[in-house]
């Protein structure tokens, strides 16, 4: 059974959205707006942890949805010129200009293109070491990129918070959730945070699980048939941190991993919340507009268009790259490639989470889920109601 409302005409969403949920062991929300309008605010389930039932108002640990707000975070200061993204990371850095990533840019850094997609091995930073920013950020200051930064673009998942997040710090003088509470979060009233969530708020975040099995083929599997030479110090690194995401699933359904600043996943929030955050990045909602037509225009320019895949794993088919602006992954975030044109922009997160907004439309979508879909074989059937959304948007 599913709860909320949606508008006339978007019917068509509530039956989806019922179906896809039909046979889910846990909970999501499903929520749209369409020009300052909620014309969708639905949920269903319940915590597949503690059973308690899912409410417009239940919280979800967002994984990489949070990416998205950070783009968003980026497109504020440039437009304040108070963040030059072709500028070396070095000037306001310092520390971090050594073993070839002097003219790392900004940009880089938002586009997946430094070449330090996870922490360096030899570090020895684990899951529980994530909540010491000290700690990770000088970790990335002295690491040796795995690539030339700025020549392939491999996803980011873990460092890209801390890397932009040091930035926006050097900068602002802020950290992560200081400024995404003062510029964002407050002035829309939204329940989303990025690390500091209240003591109060805690029994209000749901777990996640995961839907179905791990692919039975590892990653080393899948790349030695390709002919990757896995003694390769870059494959063993890359392969090294994909190895420990497992654990990462698990630390972030504690109370402590709620409470770290973990730009790259850590964010916190309802579909509410993440939806009119975008719809304000594409039109005004109660007065607050975040991004200008124009600043938007430039943070969504596609920016790796021209990268290819690291060049240790070029022999791999099928890696799925992702095209991104400044921090916004750019079109389609569905198998189905529904929503591919019109401007999309946003972030999808780990296991079923999205969050982007549809200018052409004027529609801004989010949807959040307890159970994280992990078949790349199939598309995940929760999801159905993008079809019918993507036919009213045109897209």
């Amino acid at each position: 059974m599913i709860h909320g409302h949606v508008a006339r005409g978007f019917e068509a969403i509530a039956d989806a959205f019922e179906r896809g949920q039909s046979h889910d062991p846990g909970g999501a929300q499903l929520c749209v707006y369409q020009g300052d309008s909620m014309v969708v605010d639905l949920w269903a389930g319940s915590d597949p942890e503690t059973g308690v039932a899912i409410d417009g108002d239940s919280l979800f640990v967002l994984w990489s949805t949070t990416k998205g707000m950070i783009a968003i975070i980026a497109a504020l200061l440039i437009e304040q010129g108070q963040l030059d993204p072709d500028e070396p990371v070095s000037r306001v850095w310092p520390e971090f200009g050594v073993r070839g990533k002097d003219q790392t840019t900004v940009a880089h850094f938002l586009s997946h293109a430094a070449g330090l997609p996870f922490f360096p091995s030899a570090a020895g930073i684990e899951s529980r070491d994530l909540p010491n920013w000290a700690l990770c950020v000088e970790a990335l200051a002295t690491a040796e990129p795995l690539w030339a930064p700025g020549t392939a673009s491999w996803y980011h998942p873990f460092t890209f918070g801390y890397l932009n997040g040091e930035v926006i710090r050097r900068v602002t003088g802020k950290t992560l959730s200081e400024l995404f509470a003062e510029r964002i979060a407050r002035p829309l009233g939204v329940d989303f945070w990025i690390g500091g969530l209240p003591a109060d708020r805690e029994t209000s975040v749901t777990h996640r699980s995961r839907l179905n099995p791990l692919p039975s083929t590892s990653p080393a599997e899948l790349w030695s048939q390709h002919g990757v030479d896995l003694s390769d110090p870059v494959v063993q690194e890359l392969l090294n941190e994909v190895q420990s995401i497992p654990d990462m699933a698990e630390f972030l359904n504690t109370a402590e991993g709620h409470q770290m600043e973990f730009g790259g996943a850590g964010g916190i929030a309802s579909a509410r919340s993440v939806a009119r955050i975008y719809a304000a990045t594409i039109g005004e909602i109660d007065s607050v507009r975040l991004i200008s037509p124009e600043t938007l225009e430039f943070v969504t320019r596609p920016r790796t268009l021209a990268l290819g895949p690291v060049p240790e794993l070029a022999a791999v088919p099928n890696q799925k790259l992702a095209e991104f602006g400044l921090g916004f992954w750019l079109g389609s975030q569905f198998a189905s490639g529904r929503f591919a044109s019109g401007g999309t922009f946003g972030h999808p997160g780990a296991g079923g989470n999205f969050g982007f907004a549809h200018p052409e439309s004027n529609m801004a979508v989010a949807y959040t889920c307890t159970g994280m879909w992990s078949d790349d074989s199939r598309p995940d059937p929760r999801l159905g109601w993008a079809d019918p959304l993507a036919d009213l948007a045109g897209a």
